[in-house]
């Protein structure tokens, strides 16, 4: 018995193993090791550059009207460049950080600095347990710390109605201590939390002591949750009223070219001498480009896996069929990652860019 070739499974297959047994070697080769200690170095807003203080000045503006003012800049000179300003209201118990997160990226052979910007605010308790409200796009692939509370708000924006979010569970977690309200403290509670947090992490085998004694290697662990994570299209937080559009577009597009455009246009063709083959395959192969080009525009991450989902398992499905040898769901891959690439790096250009 003859069965007929699914490429697309194929290449699907394939992609997912060359992921899963050749990442490891890069990902501990590529890891950032984490520093026993913190360099913990203050940015006045003088060496600020224009992105960075444009980045800073909403929250600024908005948290100076509920009462918050910032204490300190700084960045972690021995862990990336990422800078935090914490600000803090002496009539309250929770403190704010905003963070600037800076990725430098390929446009037109120049690597202008992306920035953008993920807010929190955070309480300590008498019995030294911490309430985390922050707004996190991915997921931590590190051990949250059993003393630690973390609620994941990744679409709110605006600082007052996280802050609202955040009283509300802190109201029901104890009795809150006054957070740090000058630098010096700031940075010793930085200091304290950042031990606290790899002591915890090496408990749990999530770090690893190198050899030097000064910084801590992820383990493979770690890593393993990385490469799961690259196949977990729901790692990366996605408004639902842009994703369902999306996804029945995807889903809709090739199998309505499966069974109904792709016949039509071989019948359209075999009326006037043109090959029925290649026009059915010429309209399906353009219904899978188009599906591609919607996840990747609306969708931008995991691109690879929402192909696969929502163009390869539907037909299958719901058309009961195999179609050959063209790799179509392929194709409808390159093109998304292709757009998405593309509107990430429009992106940047439209984004204030720090300079170095």
């Amino acid at each position: 018995m003859r069965f007929p070739v699914d490429t697309d499974l194929a290449v699907f297959v394939f992609t997912v193993g060359n992921v899963v047994f050749g990442s490891m070697p890069k990902l501990r080769r590529n890891a950032v090791p984490v520093p026993v200690k913190y360099e913990i170095e203050e940015v006045p807003a003088p060496a600020l550059s224009d992105g960075q203080a444009a980045c800073f000045a909403p929250y600024d503006e908005k948290l100076r009207e509920m009462g918050y003012w910032p204490v300190c800049t700084y960045r972690i000179a021995n862990y990336g460049h990422n800078l935090m300003r914490t600000y803090v209201n002496p009539g309250e118990t929770s403190r704010c950080v905003v963070m600037i997160v800076e990725i430098k990226v390929e446009v037109g052979g120049m690597q202008p600095v992306s920035s953008s910007c993920t807010m929190s605010f955070n309480t300590r308790f008498a019995d030294d347990r911490i309430l985390t409200t922050r707004n996190m796009k991915l997921k931590s692939i590190l051990d949250c710390p059993s003393y630690q509370t973390v609620q994941e708000c990744p679409y709110i924006t605006e600082p007052a109605e996280m802050k609202r979010v955040h009283d509300a569970k802190a109201a029901k977690m104890g009795c809150p201590v006054a957070p740090a309200s000058s630098m010096d403290r700031v940075f010793k509670e930085l200091h304290e939390e950042h031990a606290r947090f790899c002591d915890y992490q090496m408990a749990q085998g999530t770090f690893q002591m190198n050899p030097d004694g000064t910084s801590y290697a992820l383990a493979d662990k770690v890593h393993w949750r990385g490469i799961r994570n690259h196949f977990n299209p729901f790692v990366h937080r996605f408004y639902a009223l842009r994703f369902l559009p999306a996804a029945l577009l995807a889903v809709v597009l090739p199998v309505l070219a499966v069974l109904k455009l792709g016949p039509a246009a071989a019948a359209a063709a075999q009326n006037i001498g043109f090959s029925p083959y290649t026009a059915a395959e010429a309209m399906i192969l353009a219904s899978y480009m188009v599906a591609g080009a919607v996840i990747g525009f609306m969708l931008e991450n995991a691109t690879f896996i929402w192909v696969f989902l929502l163009t390869y398992i539907p037909v299958r499905v719901i058309g009961a069929t195999a179609l050959g040898p063209m790799p179509y769901s392929a194709f409808a891959g390159l093109v998304a990652h292709a757009v998405a690439q593309a509107k990430k790096r429009r992106r940047v250009v439209l984004l204030p860019q720090s300079a170095r």
